[in-house]
């Protein structure tokens, strides 16, 4: 679905392109060294991924056009064609469309330019502006964002000085060195957005971190009930309010599957009426049906299973829809917004991973679909839930799966929230230690998730095998660890960290660590100054202890 949008726009660009050639042909007569200039600048320039806080990729190739621009329309075609060589898109047919765009925005401008009687500097200006224009109107017309527009044409100003000194410059060299200035800029300007973004990030983490950690706190309470030998369709409709309270999803149906029947039952539900729920319960639905469109592969990620525009597919009655409700106006993007006809299902499973049933979501308060986090988080109570349903004898191991990270076997933050609070009553010496790996990103980014996952797991691995057996280990969340150490103080943890720093050499991986005891600390803030000492130590060099 994706790659057919993309042909269509393609071929559409590709029709505008064409009539640009037909109604206003040039000749593909080059001088060398004006080539080599053009297509060297556009490349670099091309090549610098400047991200807005919304990961959103700037236009940065106007260096490169703008020299083109003064050596006339074949050097504009070449520097579109060298923009096909982008060295970090492996879309051919996102390359294809680039080329087509950024010949239709800086060609299109220069031929309306020249309609127009002006000196060689407000041309420039003219068709740095229209330039922007164009790219907006063939881009982001459906996304359009005024915030972006502006930080972006600010750049595309920015970078006509550099030109126009360029321009009355008498010597070579001058002259060459006021084009290469540009480049000097937008390394400038590279710093400061991506200084922007990082920090951006760094605040979705932290709230996204902070929501999981109540999520997880909410939910391990939810388990407690089942201790009181509460009743499975108890337990059902409290994953329900949860979903819907916690998630906010406006409608949350909780289904079994009969396979002997062939049909779906519907146990529990938030959201709805009561006359609603009954109305859905007394519909027949066809198991194998919604099996068969529903819970395959292509949608999966984890338990959960998402399928944009999914229910138009299905007959209405087998899939319950009330209203679009999308109320999210700072997201322009449709393609993040929920629709009234996605299809949001979480599976559960026996212990032999066979499907018994699911929980269908529908209708988010915020108006978007899940994020990979949402789905992770969703994956985790689907299995927490499955295990309820099939093994309620087993609470401890339920217990024990709902303090734990998935991924890495140790500890998680609910588990570390709660044991905080069992040392500030017990007020027992403690020391905590937060850790953060050094350059974690890089190796996600050059190696890909899985080896980034893999190394997660060997480094967690030393931390349990490095530690004593009366502390704790806690994944606190993507690459930060926390270990508490028992009735020792900062000084003496430091001599554990140590030998874990050792133990890790083999793996290649360092860490920047910050220590804090109790003795003259609130426990309550000891993650909080451990945080800004391994924060210190990153900033002082990384792969430091700071106590």
């Amino acid at each position: 679905m994706h790659n057919h949008n993309y042909i269509r726009k393609i071929i559409f660009d590709s029709l505008i392109v064409f009539l640009l050639f037909i109604y206003f042909p040039f000749h593909l007569n080059f001088q060398i060294l004006n080539l080599l200039t053009v297509l060297l600048i556009t490349f670099i320039s091309d090549n610098i991924d400047v991200k807005w806080k919304n990961n959103s990729r700037l236009v940065s190739n106007v260096p490169g056009f703008l020299v083109a621009y003064l050596h006339g329309p074949q050097y504009i075609f070449a520097a579109s064609l060298i923009t096909l060589f982008r060295l970090n898109e492996r879309n051919y047919l996102k390359r294809i469309r680039k080329f087509l765009v950024y010949f239709f925005m800086y060609y299109g401008s220069y031929i309306i330019v020249n309609f127009f009687d002006l000196n060689i500097y407000m041309k420039l200006f003219l068709y740095i502006s229209l330039s922007k224009i164009l790219n907006s109107l063939l881009v982001d017309i459906t996304k359009f964002d005024i915030k972006l527009f502006a930080i972006e044409y600010v750049f595309f100003i920015a970078s006509l000085p550099s030109i126009y000194l360029h321009l009355l410059s008498q010597n070579t060299i001058v002259k060459y060195y006021f084009l290469s200035q540009n480049l000097i800029f937008l390394g400038i300007y590279y710093f400061i957005t991506k200084y922007l973004y990082e920090k951006e990030e760094e605040k979705i983490k932290n709230k996204r971190l902070n929501r999981f950690n109540e999520i997880m706190l909410e939910f391990s309470n939810l388990l407690y009930s089942y201790s009181i030998k509460a009743s499975k369709e108890f337990i059902l409709n409290e994953a329900a309010k949860f979903l819907n309270k916690k998630f906010g999803y406006k409608y949350v149906l909780i289904s079994e599957i009969d396979y002997a029947n062939d049909i779906i039952k519907r146990i529990s539900y938030a959201g709805f009426s009561k006359e609603e729920f009954e109305k859905l319960k007394n519909r027949k639905v066809y198991a194998s049906e919604i099996i068969n469109e529903v819970f395959k592969n292509d949608y999966r990620y984890g338990e959960v299973y998402f399928i944009p525009n999914m229910a138009e597919k299905l007959n209405k009655n087998d899939y319950f829809i009330f209203e679009q409700n999308i109320n999210a106006n700072n997201i322009k993007n449709k393609d993040y917004m929920w629709n009234k006809n996605d299809l949001l299902a979480i599976a559960l499973k026996n212990k032999n991973n066979d499907l018994i049933g699911y929980i269908s979501c529908d209708s988010p308060e915020n108006g978007l679909r899940p994020t990979r986090e949402d789905m992770q988080i969703l994956s985790v109570l689907a299995k927490i839930v499955s295990m309820i349903l099939v093994h309620g004898e087993h609470f401890k191991e339920i217990k024990k799966m709902s303090e734990t990270d998935y991924l890495t076997g140790l500890y998680n933050s609910s588990k570390l929230n709660k044991d905080l609070q069992m040392y500030e009553r017990e007020k027992n010496l403690i020391s905590l230690a937060f850790i953060d790996l050094d350059n974690f990103k890089k190796i996600n980014d050059k190696y890909g998730h899985l080896k980034g996952d893999s190394l997660l797991k060997e480094f967690s691995n030393i931390l349990k095998n490095s530690i004593r057996s009366n502390d704790k280990a806690y994944r606190y969340g993507g690459d930060e660890f926390i270990i508490i150490f028992e009735g020792i103080n900062k000084f003496e943890a430091r001599n554990i960290i140590k030998r874990i720093k050792k133990n890790l050499t083999r793996t290649g991986l360092k860490f920047s660590v910050g220590i804090e005891d109790n003795n003259k600390t609130n426990i309550n803030i000891l993650i909080k100054n451990a945080d800004k000492k391994a924060y210190t130590a990153k900033n002082k060099g990384k792969n430091k202890i700071i106590y």
